[in-house]
């Protein structure tokens, strides 16, 4: 219970100021502290990861969140920071090893046999882990799968690494593995937002949440923000919500593929050299966008795709209307 509650309760006056004079304070001109993607136009469309907010992803089964969210935990450390991992469906050992894949190159792997049979597993070499160890062993923390997953005891844990650890970035992955004892689901989705929200906010640190999808139309191929699920309040509550998208689940012969084709057009991608689309629904930053992304299978990585010219542009931008597909707006709906 924070000061300004107890104050409340007693019937006193809270302990924080109510309001402030506009000449109170100084002027700031200091850019916010934030933490970038690695990926350019991400990082232009959200302006960065701003801490004091909450960033949600989003993404149908195997769209490649998890794979998403160990990146970014790599790109976070390279830039000096520590970490915080809570995964309530991967195993600690699986994240270790996700992890030191992406961090290597294809000569420091190697592909184990199980038995005398046609599965094989990905390792790094004994020495490169240990390399890694060293670089990673301390920068990152890994909630503890064994004990309770409430959102109060999440959040003490959180709040620990925080003060003795000075982390400040925390990945949650994901939302729906917060144990919830309350029979009102909703209600209860809510108060774990506004929890999260509230602890981003005050103690100014940035929090990746993991949400997946609401059950929806069986032939649905790109997601709004409207098919998050639970409350509708997870969705009010966050500063940025990405949506994660496949582009090998979609037909090329379905209308979504060419739709999707002329947006990342009009982005300047190509959608043949495009595995993966990073689809800014929701941002208080710069843009709502695409985003184009190559996986590497060996790695199990992204990297950005590289935008076509401006030649190369205008001259399939003709032969589109040529072909009179359908017009889609330079500026894509955006809520801020």
């Amino acid at each position: 219970m924070t000061e300004d509650e107890k104050a409340k309760i007693l019937g006193k006056k809270p302990v924080a100021e109510l309001f402030y004079r506009l000449d109170d304070y100084k002027y700031s001109n200091t850019p916010k502290n934030r933490i970038l993607s690695g990926i350019r136009e991400l990082d232009y469309d959200i302006k960065g990861f701003e801490m004091g907010c909450i960033t949600i992803w989003t993404g149908f089964t195997n769209a490649g969140k998890t794979t998403i969210m160990t990146m970014l935990a790599k790109k976070t450390i390279d830039q000096g920071e520590r970490i915080f991992f809570f995964n309530g469906e991967q195993t600690k050992e699986d994240f270790k090893n996700n992890l030191y894949i992406q961090a290597s190159t294809a000569k420091d792997l190697e592909i184990k046999q199980f038995r005398n049979s046609c599965v094989f597993d990905t390792f790094v070499r004994e020495e490169r882990a240990v390399e890694l160890e060293k670089k990673y062993g301390n920068k990152i923390y890994v909630y503890n799968n064994e004990v309770q997953k409430d959102i109060n005891t999440l959040l003490y844990a959180m709040e620990e690494l925080r003060k003795t650890q000075k982390i400040n970035v925390f990945f949650l992955d994901n939302f729906m593995q917060i144990d919830m004892k309350n029979d009102n689901v909703f209600q209860e989705q809510t108060d774990i937002m506004e929890k999260l929200r509230t602890f981003a906010v005050n103690k100014k640190i940035h929090i990746h949440l993991v949400a997946h999808p609401r059950k929806i139309e069986r032939f649905q191929t790109r997601l709004s923000l409207y098919d998050i699920a639970g409350s509708s309040n997870i969705v009010n509550k966050a500063y940025n919500i990405i949506s994660i998208l496949r582009v090998d689940t979609i037909k090329k012969e379905d209308k979504d593929y060419r739709k999707l084709e002329e947006e990342l057009l009009r982005e300047g991608y190509d959608i043949k050299n495009t595995s993966t689309v990073l689809e800014v629904l929701k941002t208080k930053g710069e843009r709502c966008g695409l985003v184009a992304l190559k996986y590497d299978k060996d790695l199990k990585t992204y990297t950005e795709v590289p935008k076509i010219t401006s030649e190369e542009l205008e001259k399939r931008v003709h032969i589109a209307k040529t072909f009179e597909m359908e017009e889609v707006p330079w500026k894509m709906n955006c809520t801020n």
